[in-house]
């Protein structure tokens, strides 16, 4: 596997030449948009095929597999473009396998909308082990807010991905939230309902879990959040479900040591049967157009946390939303505007803009003018998530949490697909 950084005056066809592979598969597999002008500094993930087969009359997914002794999920992720066709087509080539040898084993969480591209989703979900679906949140008042999640969920079934519901708390005032909290932390009766609540939705939607959205608890009743974390959590595991927490620290958190006590992490980790931690890599929509979590900061924090939670119980969380900022940036006024992986790429090609790459935030970026306004892009290329998929395999973590699959990642999932065997629980 090779992760290349196009330089001036190749093509998407000189690339190929140069790797002796398909001009097809290099265009399909990395989503290039204009295979004679590659946007320079742009990553492409090579992979080489080490063993290939010729689609025949009367062919099944199931067929092919059970010949060459591989799955089915195998065959999606080596030839991700039947996701888009539907099916299998006579005189095709598929790839049965890749010349490289798997480094080891992972687990694949994504994050998603209920309302995702559903032939995104089928594109996606061979790559993962759970499918977190946002999110259920409960308001002032106490009720569980319903969403349209049934078709998600039983696709995800459908590919072996266990689904996950995401429970989280109403997106109000802060003060109002911490109140809310308090009182669900010390009203016995409410607590009873909530809970009650969300086992009659995992049962009736058919989740196989939950993951719980931790938000900032004041010191005051931290021990009330804990005691009822164990209570749901036990409650859930009593019906043979998947339970997680997912914790989201700031920069600021982080900088400052404030998040939450040594003994808190321990706590509420050895209840759960896994910890999520999804950090703001490249930075929020109302914070400076800077990294707010380098990359190396992210190392640190992943290094305190480790001796707190055996690694074996922890998701490493990848952001792939990058950020457009006009420029001069003005605190209190300016707007990070979210732009996907492909969406940079576009824009760099549309103004012929070269991609740098800071290797201290591991994150590319670049600069353009528009109209007379000058505009910073950065956001995760493929050097990028290499470096979070390493920093996870280098650290035995359980696997991955991906924030958010709405899009489909070219460059992701290859490296995934490229170095790992995908870990399944159903």
């Amino acid at each position: 596997m090779i992760i290349h950084v196009v330089q001036p005056g190749e093509t998407a066809y000189s690339i190929a030449e140069y790797y002796g592979i398909s001009i097809d598969w290099l265009i399909r597999e990395n989503g290039v948009a204009d295979p004679l002008r590659p946007v320079v500094g742009n990553t492409y993930v090579i992979l080489f095929p080490e063993e290939t087969y010729v689609i025949q009359e009367g062919d099944t997914l199931e067929s092919i597999a059970q010949q060459f002794h591989i799955t089915v999920m195998d065959l999606l992720r080596n030839n991700t473009y039947l996701a888009d066709q539907g099916g299998l087509v006579p005189g095709e080539t598929l790839v049965i396998r890749y010349e490289n040898t798997k480094i080891g084993r992972i687990a694949v969480n994504g994050y998603a909308y209920s309302f995702i591209n559903l032939t995104t989703l089928r594109k996606t979900l061979p790559f993962l082990t759970y499918l977190t679906i946002y999110s259920y949140e409960i308001t002032p008042d106490g009720v569980l807010v319903d969403i349209e999640d049934t078709p998600i969920i039983q696709l995800a079934k459908q590919y072996g991905v266990a689904p996950l519901m995401l429970l989280r708390f109403d997106d109000m005032a802060f003060l109002d939230r911490q109140n809310f909290m308090f009182r669900i932390l010390t009203d016995f009766q409410l607590q009873e309902k909530i809970i009650n609540d969300v086992l009659a939705v995992i049962e009736r939607k058919g989740y196989l879990g939950l993951t719980l959205d931790t938000p900032y608890i004041f010191p005051d009743y931290r021990e009330n959040y804990v005691a009822f974390i164990n209570t749901l959590a036990n409650r859930l595991r009593e019906k043979g479900l998947i339970v997680f927490d997912a914790l989201s620290p700031s920069a600021f958190e982080i900088f400052t040591g404030v998040i939450y006590s040594e003994k808190e992490v321990i706590d509420i980790s050895t209840m759960v049967d896994g910890t999520i931690i999804l950090t703001y890599d490249l930075a929020t929509t109302f914070g400076p157009p800077i990294t707010a979590i380098d990359f190396h900061t992210k190392e640190e924090l992943i290094t305190t946390i480790l001796p707190l939670v055996p690694p074996k119980e922890l998701q490493l969380g990848i952001s792939t939303i990058g950020y457009r900022w006009e420029l001069p940036y003005v605190a209190g006024v300016s707007v990070g505007n979210a732009i996907s992986n492909t969406g940079a790429v576009q824009v760099a090609r549309d103004f012929n803009i070269e991609v740098q790459y800071d290797y201290l935030a591991e994150a590319a970026y670049f600069v353009y003018e528009e109209s007379g306004r000058e505009f910073l892009v950065r956001y995760l290329d493929a050097r990028s998530m290499q470096a979070y998929l390493q920093l996870a395999y280098q650290n035995n973590m359980y696997g991955v949490a991906i924030w958010n699959i709405m899009e489909y990642l070219y460059d992701l999932w290859l490296l995934v697909n490229g170095q790992f065997d995908i870990i399944k629980v159903i």
